[in-house]
């Protein structure tokens, strides 16, 4: 038996893919426990109770904008404690190279990370090599990596259900959040350029099936488990894509509506939408749906995007999700490739017309690997490079007004007549001040997810540094000139 400690940031980042780790390594005996970052007041805290837990290996799942938080927090583990420590997660999958320059980083996960990390600990377990396992990159002595293969994709159902207990028995708030979380499949089998997953596809593209769905019966019995043991009021589905297989959303709304008494919510994409399906949906208690507009230019959609979706598909499932009575959300960028201020007000006037219950707003970041940044970068397009992520070239000089869209366009959007100032509005001198108003993307969170006032506010205060930053924008990548 090994034991692992996992070191996350902060209890807004909850990790199903953290707990799904712990579930299955706890399945084969070994043990897990986790910290947070944000329960530290500074560097020696953590490291203490670092000691304290006396791990075998300490694990970060990271997501790029995180690494900033992390690498300090890794070369402190190495240099003062002497501990091992394995980097997996999505910034490990795209940017491997980039990993193994990190001070402190023994091994990178390369890919999903059930497999190979139970091998690491069962190689820590029985004191074995560790230098050829599938998946996993290994530091050897002299500096140098093994740089392994990927394995294969294994079938979702073979694995037990995320150990929520991991995080939920030192963090009485989260157990008690009125929304629960799951996943009921991974991969998509779209090529949207600003994605991650085509990537991920090219990646695993001899290693098995990519798009893997767990059956209706195991989704089921883990949302029966959870919601008899921690309180919730609404359950939410965070896959990519819930609505991807209709034969296999149409049986689960029938099991859903038979065996589980909850309002629920999902990630749909438009493109796939039909009447029947929605009905089905809102008769198993759908309350609300959120869809990427991503851009509500249509020529930008498409040709920057790849998002071949028109805006008459838009209109059409929005209608239909308004006759069912659903709520619906969406999702919209700003500060695109090409993108002047008139795109930008072209873009919030459509997703006004289609009358959306709120609207998430950013403003882009192209990660360095996915389509988006490379075609960018080849046709002139970015203005600065960071050691993550381009930028968009400012071609119109517009970009400081698109940034207030993140607190301006809710309110363009929900107040009627708004929209037509939208100019003088993004451009006064004064709006600066008006930031604070980017809280109304949160509390529009409230009706959507159906969570008390009380609840919210407490969870907003133990988590308002990402709050008021955002997960992305809490990112420092200091950018240069080309």
């Amino acid at each position: 038996m090994a034991h692992i400690l996992f070191v996350s940031d902060n209890m807004l980042n909850e990790g199903l893919g953290i707990m799904s780790l712990s579930s299955y390594l706890k399945s084969k005996g070994h043990r897990v426990d986790l910290i947070l970052l944000s329960e530290f007041s500074d560097i020696d805290a953590v490291l203490s109770s670092v000691r304290a837990h006396a791990p075998d290996i300490v694990g970060f799942s990271v997501m790029t904008p995180q690494v900033n938080l992390f690498r300090p927090v890794t070369r402190a583990v190495k240099e003062r404690l002497g501990l091992r420590v394995v980097w997996g997660g999505a910034h490990c999958m795209f940017m491997s190279e980039q990993t193994t320059g990190y001070p402190g980083v023994d091994f990178i996960c390369t890919g999903e990370g059930e497999e190979a990390l139970l091998e690491l600990m069962n190689r820590i377990g029985n004191g074995a090599p560790a230098e050829d396992i599938p998946g996993l990159w290994a530091r050897r002595s002299d500096g140098s990596w093994s740089k392994n293969p990927l394995g294969m994709l294994e079938p979702l159902d073979q694995y037990p259900p995320p150990d929520r207990e991991l995080y939920y028995q030192n963090h009485p708030l989260l157990a008690g959040f009125g929304v629960k979380r799951f996943m009921t499949q991974r991969g998509c089998p779209y090529k949207c350029s600003y994605c991650y997953e085509p990537a991920l596809a090219d990646m695993y593209a001899d290693k098995g099936k990519l798009v893997r769905r767990r059956s209706v019966d195991n989704v089921i019995a883990e949302i029966k488990d959870v919601t008899s043991r921690y309180p919730t009021r609404q359950v939410h589905f965070s896959d990519d894509t819930f609505n991807l297989n209709k034969k296999w959303v149409l049986e689960f709304c029938d099991r859903y509506r038979r065996d589980i008494h909850l309002p629920w919510s999902c990630n749909i994409s438009v493109q796939i939408v039909d009447e029947n399906l929605i009905a089905s949906m809102k008769a198993a208690g759908c309350r609300g749906v959120v869809y990427g507009l991503e851009s509500g230019v249509e020529e930008t959609r498409m040709t920057t995007l790849n998002k071949p979706i028109p805006d008459k598909t838009y209109v059409e499932t929005s209608r239909l999700l308004r006759k069912y009575g659903i709520l619906y959300m969406t999702n919209i960028m700003f500060a695109l490739p090409n993108e002047t201020l008139d795109h930008a007000v072209r873009s919030i006037t459509f997703n006004h017309e289609i009358r959306p219950y709120g609207t998430k707003t950013c403003v882009l970041k192209m990660y360095k690997g996915t389509k988006l940044a490379e075609q960018a970068q080849a046709a002139g397009l970015c203005e600065a490079e960071g050691e993550f992520t381009f930028k968009s070239r400012d071609i119109d000089g517009s970009h400081p007004q698109q940034e207030n869209i993140l607190w301006a366009g809710y309110l363009l959007v929900k107040i009627p007549g708004l929209i037509r100032f939208a100019k003088p509005i993004l451009g006064s001198r004064i709006s600066r001040r008006f930031r604070f108003l980017i809280l109304v993307q949160h509390w529009q969170d409230l009706g959507f997810f159906n969570i008390p006032l009380r609840q919210a506010l407490v969870f907003f205060w133990k988590s308002r540094k990402v709050f008021l930053s955002g997960v992305a924008g809490a990112q420092e990548d200091t950018y240069k000139a080309p």
